[in-house]
């Protein structure tokens, strides 16, 4: 089942090759011009190579199963992966999200607000995410990460199964979270339930969905047995569902096609179970996994391939710019007492200019802090309004309830705004930093090729290299709350690896609510008495947030300092070395006219690392037709 994966897989190690190709080019390179390069202060092109490596290994795509409660998500989920990891029951049961990854082994590890991890048997999982142990959420857990042997996932794939977020008391906060949601897996599996028929809110749900973007959002119309064998009314709720959607955007302005899978979960999930190979192909949950595959391995597989194929083009332009500098100082070395005072004045000028425009850079970071601050605190005053005005023991129950849900909205919509706007300020730097390299690179050479680095490159430093992994395992951990604004292509490690994406406040917030104030509304206290240690919690709960809030900015601001002194100092260190080895040889007509030839060749080699990442990349980006149903 996972052949068009397989494909994504064997494209990527080619590119790989490329890389590495390129890195040892890079590296004789290195070794014949005869510059050290200490630890720790490699050049930017080294670092744009390690990134993309880097990324191309951690490539990891996330589908994500979304709908309203009792719509057979987990059933379908089960059934996607071949065994059971969620739990199915006539309640409704995915109290927090359960992440599936790959695992040579079975395991589960529960996550909670307070930080801690605990390793679980998977048979015991159920009882931190299911409504029924874990009912609100009152043992404060994030979510729940479960790895399983099986083999589509290998390659990276992950699941999420998302809680039912249709939530009566609070439907606009409902679809603003499953939204965000959306908006961050790579593909979205969304549920719904007919007959008997698409409700108000479900509808409204799917409106907002195919609104959005349907090239990654699989509608699945799941029906019971008898409704999915009955040609008759499997083609009449197909007809009338789809219908609905297309009206429903129609009077939005939406235009175009809506494709919809009619599935039995159920079927699907027993036969996967059973191994019978006919019956899950008839239960249409066959043609929805090889269209998620189909669509991740050509679509979301084809943009980050060809992006990192970019990244190394551009990355053998900016090493035939250095070449270039090399043979300017070799064709003239009776030059060179000039060029190194021109070179005194570039470098004297990159610093000060450097620091200015860190400088403005970051004083764009206050009111975005400031800002995002003001979202994180938004729900508490109303919600303390909201506790001053209850009546009774059963409405603090519904409060919590409807609290922890706009408090995870908040969160979420904080998490992204924050790496939006940072990311902004950081690429506005890089732009600005590119501009100075180019300036310097010009005043030695015109008509070299042009700086044009990811800005991972420009400001990650080796050092902050080796908490990379670490640092994107929290951010995929993060990724149904929001906290992931786009994928890890094009440099977004870097951003991951400086704090530059928050944590997961939405999740955190949530479960902070769930943990904090289920005590309360068990304590058996008076009302007046429960009120005012709800609002006490309250307190608590936003101190928290902020608190997690300033420490995550207050680092990603520095490291981002400390990367950028590092990379200029590492840059103008190494144009003064390649200024003395040149001066050095000045006297032997004959090793620099072999350093010369050295250098032409060169020039060939970076172009073949070029060619070697084109032709590495050959995936068609077309969109696959998919469903079994479409609507005009």
């Amino acid at each position: 089942m996972a052949e068009f994966l397989e494909a994504f897989d064997a494209e990527r190690a080619s590119l790989l090759a490329a890389v590495g190709h390129f890195e040892e080019v890079w590296e004789r390179f290195q070794e014949r011009r005869g510059i050290d390069v200490d630890e720790g202060a490699d050049s930017l092109i080294a670092h744009e190579l390690a990134l993309v490596r880097a990324d191309l290994e951690s490539t990891q795509f996330t589908v994500g199963v979304f709908g309203l409660i009792k719509r057979g998500k987990s059933t379908l989920l089960n059934a996607l992966i071949g065994r059971e990891v969620s739990s199915m029951h006539v309640t409704p049961e995915t109290a927090v999200p359960v992440y599936v990854s790959y695992g040579d082994q079975a395991a589960a590890t529960v996550h909670f607000a307070s930080g801690e991890r605990k390793h679980v048997a998977v048979e015991d999982v159920s009882e931190y995410t299911s409504q029924k142990f874990n009912s609100g959420n009152h043992l404060g857990v994030t979510h729940v990460e479960q790895e399983v042997p099986v083999g589509f996932l290998r390659n990276g794939t992950r699941l999420i199964d998302t809680p039912g977020l249709d939530d009566a008391e609070a439907d606009e906060t409902y679809t603003t979270r499953t939204m965000q949601e959306l908006d961050v897996v790579d593909a979205g599996v969304v549920v719904f339930l007919s007959p008997p028929t698409v409700g108000a809110t479900e509808m409204g749900f799917l409106t907002e969905v195919v609104s959005r973007n349907l090239k990654n959002t699989f509608l699945v119309c799941n029906m019971y047995p008898q409704h999915f064998h009955d040609p008759e009314t499997r083609n009449s709720v197909l007809e009338y569902a789809g219908s609905r959607i297309v009206e429903a955007c129609e009077r939005g302005g939406m235009t175009g096609e809506v494709r919809v899978y009619p599935v039995c979960a159920l079927e699907s999930w027993e036969a996967r179970r059973d191994d019978d190979i006919d019956t899950w192909k008839k239960s249409g949950a066959d043609r929805v996994l090889r269209d998620v595959e189909t669509y991740l391995a050509t679509s979301a597989g084809g943009e980050v391939l060809s992006m990192a194929a970019d990244r190394v083009v551009k990355a053998s332009e900016m090493a035939k710019a250095e070449v270039g500098v090399r043979l300017k100082l070799l064709n003239d070395p009776e030059a060179l007492a000039g060029v190194r005072s021109k070179l005194d004045r570039s470098i004297a000028d990159l610093e000060r200019r450097f620091d200015e425009a860190v400088s403005m850079a970051l004083t764009e970071v206050g009111p975005l802090k400031l800002r995002i601050r003001g979202l994180l605190t938004k729900p508490f005053p109303l919600a303390k309004r909201e506790v001053g005005q209850l009546s009774s023991t059963d409405e603090l129950d519904a409060f919590s309830r409807s609290f922890k849900r706009k408090l995870e909205v908040a969160g979420e919509l904080a998490s992204r705004q924050f790496g939006e706007g940072f990311e902004t300020i950081v690429d506005h730097l890089r732009s600005s930093l590119e501009d100075e390299f180019n300036s310097v690179m010009s005043d030695l050479q015109p008509n070299l090729p042009k700086f044009t680095l990811s800005t991972g490159a420009m400001i990650m430093t080796p050092d902050q290299m080796q908490a990379v992994e670490a640092a994107r395992r929290r951010s995929r951990s993060a990724a149904t709350g929001g906290a992931v604004a786009g994928g890890l292509a094009g440099g977004g490690a870097a951003f991951v690896a400086i704090g530059a994406l928050l944590g997961p406040l939405g999740l955190l917030g949530g479960a902070l609510v769930g943990w904090k104030l289920s005590e309360v509304m068990g304590s058996g206290r008076s009302l007046d008495k429960a009120k005012e240690a709800i609002n006490g919690r309250l307190d608590e709960i936003a101190r928290e947030l902020l608190r997690d809030f300033d420490k995550q900015v207050d680092e990603a601001v520095e490291a981002l300092r400390n990367s950028v002194i590092r990379r200029r100092k590492a840059f103008a260190a190494d144009l003064y070395q390649q200024f003395d080895l040149v001066q050095s040889l000045g006297q032997d007509p004959a090793l620099l006219e072999a350093q010369r030839k050295d250098s032409h060749r060169f020039l060939e080699a970076f172009d073949g690392c070029a060619d070697k990442a084109r032709n590495a990349v050959v995936f068609s980006l077309s969109d696959t037709a998919r469903g079994d149903s479409t609507f005009a």
